[in-house]
Order: structure tokens, then C-alpha cells, then sequence
């Protein structure tokens, strides 16, 4: 009689145990992402890299500029200013745990640029033939200026005297100043000046020494270890082997 008690019970007990583990909810998740880069810009991809836990799935709203149900996703932004981040994760049985963060997207913002080097003779001649000796070094116009006309940014500076040894640098200051380094072609061109008046440009008084087009946020890029400033290196060599060398500085704004 002992033996058939045994044999009813114990299949009771492990049905009780088994009915307890399936009406227990799974662990909450525990959410947290970071972002890589660390700094997001305009133009540059970034990925929320996803360290959470305990989730079989998850949502993604990037401020309503976009979805996703990836793990990890990578989103560029185009325009600067403040994103609400929000990442919904799920349990297998639909729990949910969510968290949301303001992050910043900045800009790249010009704060100097430094010609290493650039052509010091016309060829084989000096830049102002006929000049007198120890003169006839080129005067130099430098234009830096998006192709997009209606892009009313950039900067025309100039270099005037002995300009012969190289390399050269010239501050921007933003405030002065707001160059936003876009994501669209731009041209860095050196001119030599022979006129009288840089306020008053001819035609006839420059002559091009040498340029370089280029999109500023797809050429190397050298950041601080914060990671919200830098500069990006420009270099050319054009079909006569002369040689642009640049470095355009920038402070994420």
C-alpha cells in the first residue's frame, strides 16, 4: 500500500513544481547602451552599441527620425542639434524595460587651417618673374569655399610678403566667423597675387598655384581623445607633382 501512495504522489509533485517554474515571470531586463563614436556628429555614422541584458528583443526610436529593431544599430544624422534616444528592451514572455537619453549632435566647425606644403616655384621659375631679387615670391590669396554657391560659408584669407619657406597657418575664430564644415564638395585653393590691391580682385591679377577638391568629412579625420575636436588632412598631388598638403583644424559645435 506504501509503494502505490509513492507512485500516486510524487508525479503530483513534480506536476506542482513544473505548473510553479511556467507561471513565474522571466528576469527583467537591465538596459544601457553607449555610443561609438562617443560624440555624435552630422554626416558620421554612429553606433548605439547594446549592453543590455535578459531581453530577447528590442525597439529603437531615434527621436522620430528613425526606427529599428536591431541589437546594435548605426544611424548618421543630418542635421545638429538635440535627439531624444529611447530603447525599448523585451523579455521572450513581453515584459518590458526602457531607457531614454538627450544626445547632442554637433557639427564640425572650422577653427584654423595649416599649409604644409603647396608649390614654391611657378615650374621651374620663380612666381613674379622680373621682380627684383629676393621679391619674387608668390603673394598668396587663399579660398576656401564649398561648391554650392547658395552655401554661403567659408573663408578667403591672405599671405602677403616672403611667403617662400612653408608651412604656414591661419586662425578662425568662430565667433568672428562660423564655418560649418558640411557634408557636401568643397575646394582649397592657393593663388598667386600680383595686383596692387588684394580689395579689388582682377582676373589678370592671379594666377592659380594649385587646389584641391574635397568632401571635409570623408578625408582622414584626427580627433582629441575627448573626441570633439581635431583635424582633417587634405593632400594632392596634381598631374605635374606638385603638392597640397593641408591640415583644416575643427571644434565639434
Amino acid at each position: 500500500m506504501a509503494k502505490l501512495y509513492k507512485s500516486i504522489l510524487l508525479p503530483f509533485l513534480f506536476l506542482v513544481v513544473f505548473s510553479c517554474s511556467e507561471d513565474d515571470p522571466l528576469p527583467m531586463p537591465v538596459v544601457n547602451f553607449f555610443l561609438d563614436p562617443e560624440v555624435a556628429e552630422v554626416g558620421i555614422p554612429v553606433m548605439f552599441d547594446n549592453v543590455t541584458v535578459n531581453a530577447a528583443r528590442y525597439e529603437w526610436d531615434f527621436g522620430g527620425i528613425a526606427t529599428s529593431t536591431e541589437t546594435s544599430p548605426s544611424v548618421t544624422f543630418s542635421d545638429p542639434g538635440t535627439v531624444t534616444v529611447t530603447l525599448r528592451a523585451f523579455t521572450e514572455d513581453e515584459q518590458m524595460v526602457e531607457i531614454t537619453r538627450d544626445i547632442a549632435v554637433l557639427e564640425r566647425v572650422l577653427t584654423g587651417y595649416i599649409v604644409n606644403v603647396f608649390p614654391l616655384t611657378n615650374g621651374d621659375d620663380p612666381w613674379d618673374v622680373g621682380v627684383p631679387a629676393g621679391e619674387e615670391f608668390a603673394d598668396i590669396i587663399i579660398q576656401l569655399l564649398p561648391e554650392d554657391v547658395s552655401n554661403d560659408d567659408g573663408v578667403v584669407d591672405g599671405i602677403f610678403g616672403d611667403v617662400s619657406q612653408g608651412p604656414f597657418g591661419i586662425a578662425v575664430d568662430p565667433l568672428l566667423n562660423k564655418v560649418v564644415l558640411s557634408d557636401e564638395d568643397w575646394n582649397f585653393v592657393l593663388f598667386d597675387f600680383d595686383g596692387d590691391d588684394p580689395a579689388d580682385l582682377q582676373p589678370e591679377d592671379v594666377e592659380t598655384m594649385i587646389g584641391a577638391v574635397f568632401n571635409p568629412l570623408q578625408l582622414p579625420t584626427f580627433k582629441n581623445d575627448a573626441g570633439d575636436a581635431g583635424f582633417i588632412s587634405i593632400l594632392l598631388v596634381d598631374n605635374d607633382g606638385n603638392v597640397l598638403d593641408v591640415d583644416l583644424t575643427f571644434e565639434l559645435q
